[in-house]
């Protein structure tokens, strides 16, 4: 239908009472106008959606995927099949019906060539559905945690990965970074970056994640204070003397289980700010607590932040 008036009088015309008619067509207009409100403001909706309306939304965008063309819409395609599955690179194909159904018939996920970030061609439902998601992730983030939208949550990228996965990523990356800048000739002089200072937390994703991307972990020791365990600054900054320029990132830590509480981020983002070194900050489930985000908002403003690692799963309920 090309209007409200055309599917409200194709409506009346199988004898059903208009005022049945107005209201049905009420609901599907104030849906409509729904999508359109989250698709233009990229914000969470004041009021929540229902379950029925999520899923004409998630099944209104799988339309838009190639893999679910109607193989029969073309008049030259005289095969009168209801099923299409393309043969090439980036086709989205699943056999079960089952697991279609259970997917919502999305089957292309995201990125493209080894960018998660890049549009799928064939897939604009699915390119929306990411984009969207991350759009909306940032505004929980932002209005919910209180994260500054101008420093701590400025941007974002969502992966569909574990915390510790995540982290390796982002070390790896800055490694890359850091070899994109280190010309050839200066590479005779410098030494290579690939010590990572770690606050010491007795929880081994981090610890993986930095042996996982090929680095060498050095773990910086904590002290006591009084009954609680805390950031040891001195040693922090007695590492970053005796290692030097090998040193390639500080990870610190703001979710943790007493007695440990969470690092002095701030104070140690002034050290890497000092120091030039790249400070990236596992902060798992700590967008639950507002003094956590208040502790990152500081530590944005008054030293150096590169990343910021937080869990889907842990802070949103959400599998990944």
């Amino acid at each position: 239908m090309n209007s409200v008036d055309e599917l409200t009088t194709a409506l009346t015309a199988l004898h059903i009472p208009s005022t049945h008619v107005t209201v049905g067509v009420a609901n599907l207009i104030a849906s409509h106008k729904d999508l359109r409100t989250l698709l233009v403001n990229r914000r969470l909706p004041e009021h929540g959606w229902s379950d029925v309306q999520i899923q004409h939304v998630l099944y209104t965008m799988a339309t838009l995927d190639t893999n679910n063309k109607r193989s029969g819409s073309s008049s030259s395609d005289d095969s009168g099949s209801s099923r299409w599955c393309g043969v090439g690179e980036r086709e989205g194909r699943v056999y079960s019906a089952l697991v279609s159904s259970r997917h919502f018939g999305l089957s292309h996920g995201v990125g493209r060539s080894g960018d998660i970030a890049e549009p799928q061609p064939k897939a604009l439902g699915s390119t929306v559905l990411a984009k969207l998601t991350l759009c909306l992730v940032l505004d929980a983030v932002r209005r919910g945690s209180g994260l500054h939208p101008q420093t701590a949550a400025k941007s974002g990228i969502l992966l569909p990965l574990c915390t510790g996965m995540s982290m390796a990523l982002v070390l790896g990356t800055l490694r890359q970074l850091q070899d994109n800048h280190q010309t050839s000739a200066n590479a005779a002089i410098k030494p290579y970056r690939n010590i990572v200072l770690w606050s010491r937390i007795d929880q081994k994703s981090c610890f993986k994640a930095i042996q996982s991307a090929g680095l060498e972990c050095v773990v910086v020791p904590t002290r006591l204070a009084g009954d609680a365990v805390v950031t040891d600054l001195d040693a922090f900054q007695a590492s970053l003397l005796t290692y030097g320029d090998r040193v390639l990132a500080v990870v610190t830590t703001t979710s943790c289980f007493a007695p440990r509480v969470p690092d002095q981020v701030d104070a140690v983002a002034r050290l890497c700010a000092e120091q030039c070194v790249p400070h990236v900050i596992n902060n798992a489930y700590g967008l639950q607590s507002s003094d956590t985000s208040k502790l990152l908002n500081r530590a944005c403003a008054v030293g150096r932040v590169d990343a910021i690692v937080c869990s889907t799963d842990k802070n949103f309920m959400v599998p990944i």
